[in-house]
């Protein structure tokens, strides 16, 4: 019992060293590291060195789960919450369309919703804008610019953080607010 309780607590003691900070400022982490310099790493040729919503989301609330979180833990909590609502995209979705120009006759596309929300996948680390590559791992600004293959065979968009920021996180934040 006692391997299983350190060998957590250096898990959680690696979160936290790899939470990415901009400018001083704790933001959220990356997909991957180097397993040598714990530095955000590219990992697949269209995973570039970014941060990442959808994988920050999940070690948000392993976090949140812990009891009686330290002092370092709650900031790093509420710092990945605050740069997921920083760089959260209102008003559009991503979602598949018909497109007979295609050989598939399909095509992924982000659309303006009114009152949705949706989050890029990968945002660079300087700037938070959305982040796209295709095999070419050359940067794109937006997901059009990459293959059809690359855009219709990956999760670019998604509603990963909204659970959290609007249901999860404000219950744990009532329950470790002393």
């Amino acid at each position: 019992m006692y391997l299983a309780v350190q060998s957590v607590k250096k898990g959680i003691d690696c979160i936290l060293a790899t939470q990415v900070k901009v400018k001083g400022k704790l933001t959220a982490w990356a997909a991957q590291y180097d397993k040598q310099t714990l530095k955000p790493a590219k990992a697949r040729a269209f995973e570039l060195v970014s941060l990442c919503s959808a994988e920050s989301v999940g070690i948000t609330e392993f976090l949140m789960r812990l009891p009686h979180p330290s002092d370092q833990i709650k900031k790093s909590i509420q710092a990945a919450v605050e740069w997921l609502d920083q760089v959260k995209i209102p008003g559009y979705k991503f979602v598949d369309i018909n497109d007979d120009k295609q050989s598939n006759g399909k095509d992924r596309v982000l659309i303006k919703q009114e009152g949705n929300i949706t989050w890029a996948r990968f945002y660079t680390i300087e700037a938070n804008e959305p982040l796209f590559s295709g095999r070419d791992s050359a940067p794109k600004k937006t997901v059009a610019e990459i293959e059809h293959e690359r855009r219709t065979g990956y999760a670019w968009y998604g509603e990963w953080p909204l659970k959290l920021l609007t249901e999860k996180y404000p219950e744990w934040k009532k329950k470790n607010s002393q």
